[in-house]
C-alpha cells in the first residue's frame, strides 16, 4: 500500500503500502492456543497483534509509514480496495465505469454502506475526502503523490484555485473523477489512505483535526479506546459493516517497538502475531517448538543504496556510482545478514510488480572492475574522496547488520572507509526529504502494483520522490512514455528500457528483495492476504 519509505522491517508497510504492512502468517496446529504454545488464555475472538511504532498520524491524509497504515485500513476505506488475487476490487464504489479515452472514471457508490455513526456514505463524503487531502490547509506531505493526476490537482493543492472539477458528485450516490491523461495505475493509486472516507461530521467536532476522537471510519472496524500515549488501541468489530460483521470481536494493537520484546510476548501467549528479525529467525529455525511456526511471505519491495549527486560531489561521476554498485557483494550479504532468504535485486522493480524482468541481471559484482573504475574517476583506492557517511535507520538489527557488510565491501574492496550513522526514523525521513543525506540504506515498497510506482514516482527528474539528484533525459522520456501507454506489453516494455538504464547510471544500488518471515498463533484461520500485504481482518478468527 508504500507509500513513503515505511517504518516496518528495513520501511513500512509497509506498505506500503512502504513497510510497510503488518504481516500474518499462517502457523501449522502444534501449539496451543496461545501465541508459541503458551497455555496463556486466550478468548478466542480477539485478535492480538503488535503496533510496531507509535501510530505517526490517526489522519488517512497524513499517514505515510506502513505500520500506521495497517491500523487505518482496518477502520477507514476507500473506494477501492485490494484482494487476494492483487487485482483491485471494489469497496465503496460497487462499480465504475472509464470513458473519454481512459481519462474520466464514474464510481457508483455502495447502497447501504455507512459511516461508524450511522450516517450513510454518499458521493459527497468519498468527494470531501479527496479534496480535503488536496487542501493546502490538511498540509498532506503525500496528497500529490497519490492524488496528482486528477485534472487541477497541482493548483488546488498550492492554492492557487479554490475549486477542483475534477472531483464532481454528479448524484447523491455517483461520484466522476477525471485526470489529465489515460494512466493504467490510477485505480490503484486510489487503494492509498489519501483517498479514504473520512467523516466530516466528526472532523469538523474535532475543531477541523481528525484526531481519536474524529476516526469515524467506514471500515469492518472502529476505534473502541484510544489515546496518544496508551499502550494499547482498542478496535471493536463494526457490526453494521456493509461487508458483513467481522468474525473476531476486537483487535488489541499493542504498541511494542522493540522486537525482541515482541518475540519475547509471543513466547509467552501475549501475541498472536509477530515479526521475526533475522537473528531470531535463525534461532527459531533450531527450535522445536517455533520452527512449525515459521512462514515466510514475498513482498512487492526493494531494499537499496541511494547515493545522492546533490550532497557528495563524486557521485555525479558515474563511474564512481558504478564502482560503489560492483563492490557490494550482496550474494554474501544475504547469506550471512539474511539467512539467504531475501532474493537478490538486481533491478529497481520488485519480484510480483508488473515489469519485474527475472532474466534482468544489472550491474554485477565485481571487485577488480570496481576498482579500476573508481581509479579513472580520480579516485584510486579511494584516495581523495571526501569523508562519507552511510545514514540508516536505528533501532532495527536487521538494517545495521547490513549496513555494516556494505561498509566492509566498500573498504576491502575499493579502500573507501565510510563511517555508519543509525538516524532516529523521524529524523532519517525529514533528511531524506530534505536531500541532506549524501548516501543511505532504505527500502521502497510498493504503494500500488505498477513499475511506475518504482521508476518514474522515485527516480525521474522533477519528481517529489527524487531527492538525490539524478537526471537523465532518456529515461525520464521512456517513463513519461510509458506511464500513459494504454497497450501494456509495449508499456512493459518501455519500462523496462528504463530501468536498464537507471541500474546501469547508478543513482541506487538495488540489494535485496523484502522477504517477510512471521510467527502466528497456530489456531488464527481466515486470514486474507495479498502480495501488498494481509488485507483487513473481515474474515480473520480462530479454530475452536
Amino acid at each position: 500500500m508504500s507509500r513513503l519509505p515505511s517504518a516496518h522491517s528495513c520501511v513500512p508497510r509497509l506498505p506500503a503500502r512502504a513497510v510497510s504492512l503488518a504481516l500474518l502468517v499462517m502457523l501449522a496446529a502444534t501449539a496451543g492456543c496461545g501465541g508459541g504454545g503458551s497455555s496463556a488464555k486466550h478468548d478466542g475472538t480477539t485478535l492480538r497483534v503488535a503496533q510496531l511504532v507509535e501510530p505517526t498520524t490517526l489522519d488517512p491524509a497524513q499517514v505515510q509509514d506502513g505500520p500506521t497504515i495497517e491500523l487505518l485500513m482496518q477502520v477507514f476505506e476507500g473506494l477501492v480496495d485490494w484482494n487476494t488475487k492483487n487485482e483491485v476490487m471494489p469497496a465503496l464504489a460497487e462499480k465504475w465505469e472509464i470513458s473519454n479515452g481512459g481519462k474520466t472514471y464514474t464510481f457508483h457508490i455502495r447502497q447501504g454502506a455507512k459511516f461508524h455513526d450511522g450516517q450513510p456514505v454518499t458521493a459527497e463524503d468519498l468527494a470531501y475526502s479527496i479534496r480535503r487531502s488536496l487542501d493546502p490547509e490538511t498540509a498532506s506531505p503525500v496528497a500529490m503523490t497519490y492524488l496528482n493526476d486528477l485534472v487541477g490537482a497541482a493548483e488546488f493543492n498550492d492554492g492557487k484555485s479554490k475549486e477542483l472539477k475534477s472531483v464532481e458528485v454528479v448524484a447523491p450516490q455517483t461520484l466522476r473523477l477525471t485526470i489529465d491523461a489515460p494512466k493504467a495505475y490510477f485505480l490503484s493509486k486510489l487503494t492509498y489512505p489519501t483517498a479514504y472516507a473520512v467523516s466530516r461530521t466528526a472532523i469538523v467536532a474535532a475543531g477541523g483535526t481528525l484526531n481519536e476522537d474524529a476516526m469515524i471510519g467506514t471500515g469492518p472496524f472502529k476505534v473502541k479506546e484510544y489515546h496518544r500515549g496508551d499502550p494499547t488501541i482498542m478496535l471493536e468489530a463494526n457490526a453494521d459493516y456493509w461487508g458483513g460483521a467481522p468474525k473476531l470481536a476486537r483487535i488489541e494493537r499493542r504498541i511494542l517497538t522493540n522486537d525482541g520484546a515482541r518475540h519475547d510476548k509471543f513466547e509467552a501467549g501475549e501475541l498472536d502475531i509477530t515479526d521475526v528479525n533475522m537473528a531470531m529467525y535463525r534461532a527459531d529455525k533450531s527450535n522445536p517448538k517455533l520452527s512449525p511456526l515459521l512462514k515466510d511471505f514475498q513482498r512487492p519491495a526493494v531494499y537499496y543504496i541511494a547515493l545522492n549527486q546533490n550532497a557528495y560531489a563524486p557521485f555525479k561521476d558515474k563511474r564512481v556510482r558504478q564502482a560503489f554498485a560492483m563492490a557490494v557483494n550482496k550474494d554474501e550479504l544475504i547469506q550471512s545478514v539474511h539467512a539467504g532468504l531475501p532474493p537478490r535485486a538486481n533491478g529497481v522493480v520488485p519480484i510480483g510488480v508488473p515489469g519485474y524482468d527475472p532474466n534482468f541481471k544489472g550491474l554485477a559484482y565485481d571487485p577488480s572492475k570496481a576498482k579500476a573504475l573508481l581509479a579513472q574517476a580520480g579516485f584510486p583506492d579511494g584516495k581523495g574522496l571526501p569523508p562519507l557517511t552511510l545514514s540508516f535507520r536505528a533501532d532495527v538489527d536487521d538494517i545495521r547488520r547490513t549496513c555494516e557488510a556494505i561498509q566492509e565491501d566498500l573498504r576491502t574492496n575499493l579502500g573507501v572507509d565510510v563511517q555508519l550513522d543509525a538516524t532516529e526514523w523521524g529524523v532519517f525521513l525529514n533528511k531524506r526529504k530534505a536531500g541532506e543525506m549524501p548516501f543511505y540504506f532504505l527500502r521502497w515498497m510498493a504503494d500500488y502494483l505498477d513499475p511506475q510506482n518504482f521508476l518514474s514516482l522515485m527516480l525521474r527528474s522533477g519528481s517529489e520522490q527524487n531527492t538525490i539528484g539524478y537526471k537523465n533525459p532518456v529515461y525520464d522520456r521512456l517513463c513519461d512514455q510509458a506511464d500513459v501507454m494504454q497497450d501494456p506489453v509495449k508499456r512493459i516494455a518501455t519500462y523496462r528500457q528504463a530501468e536498464k538504464i537507471v541500474v546501469d547510471d547508478a543513482p541506487w544500488i538495488p540489494v535485496y528483495y523484502q522477504r517477510d518471515v512471521e510467527l502466528w498463533n497456530p489456531k488464527l484461520q481466515g486470514v486474507e492476504d495479498s502480495l501488498m500485504g494481509h488485507l483487513p481482518h473481515k474474515r480473520t478468527n480462530f479454530a475452536p
